[in-house]
């Protein structure tokens, strides 16, 4: 098993991850980058990026369905599910390639394969094959979808960030829970391009909105576009 003394180890190559590499080498050419999954940010595989090329689609078909107000007729809207999803997936692989070039132009000695565990405060277990001896270890793993395990009996059905924009084709309809931002983000955008959806959540809380008549007003303005329930009782499910 190699030993490798580094002045700064970081846990993680994602957006953090990247920005803590390159503010460390301003300071010392003692870095060295972790990875135990695939290289590339969670924006650009499974976050904002694809979404915001979901909500792209959603907002042209929305717009050609209001162009009455300007005087414009467009008739028979269609919107191919399986032309959207390629489109997203297509633009999708393009900004993690550019991650990906991002990550290889790092020099091969600063970086390592694996998934670490500490053995102390400064010691690092990498896999099998690898322990790290940090002077500074940056934690910058990211973050992954969490849900109550009642909704694991949803199987294959279950749909999280991770695999939302791998399918193939538009679903017919979506159960979102959790009306936070990107919950309704992704469901406001969903139901502009056809797919019956409702949206449930279980405090009253509505994307996070403090004051109460922007709440009101938020989800009058929701329930206009699809079923919105903002204080269904889940354990009761």
């Amino acid at each position: 098993m190699q030993v490798i003394n580094v002045d700064v180890a970081i846990i993680g190559t994602g957006t953090a991850g990247m920005g803590a590499y390159r503010a460390a080498k301003e300071y010392t050419d003692n870095v060295l980058l972790i990875e135990g999954g695939a290289y590339g940010t969670t924006c650009a595989r499974v976050g904002c990026m694809p979404s915001k090329l979901l909500i792209a689609a959603a907002d042209a078909a929305h717009h050609a369905s209001q162009t009455e107000l300007f005087g414009v007729q467009v008739d028979n809207i269609n919107v191919d599910g399986k032309a959207v999803m390629k489109r997203v997936q297509t633009e999708r692989d393009r900004f993690v390639g550019f991650v990906l070039e991002s990550v290889e132009s790092f020099s091969e000695k600063d970086k390592i394969r694996g998934f670490a565990k500490f053995i102390d405060d400064h010691t690092l277990q990498i896999d099998e094959h690898s322990q790290v001896i940090a002077k500074r270890i940056v934690i910058a793993t990211g973050s992954r979808p969490d849900y109550p395990d009642f909704l694991a009996a949803a199987g294959n059905r279950l749909l999280t960030n991770d695999s939302l924009f791998e399918l193939s084709d538009l679903p017919k309809s979506v159960a979102v829970f959790g009306p936070g931002v990107i919950g309704l983000e992704l469901g406001q955008a969903l139901s502009r391009l056809g797919v019956m959806v409702k949206v449930f959540g279980r405090s009253g809380s509505v994307a996070n909105l403090q004051d109460e008549e922007m709440r009101r007003y938020a989800e009058q303005t929701f329930n206009e576009e699809f079923y919105f329930d903002d204080q269904l009782n889940l354990l009761n499910l």
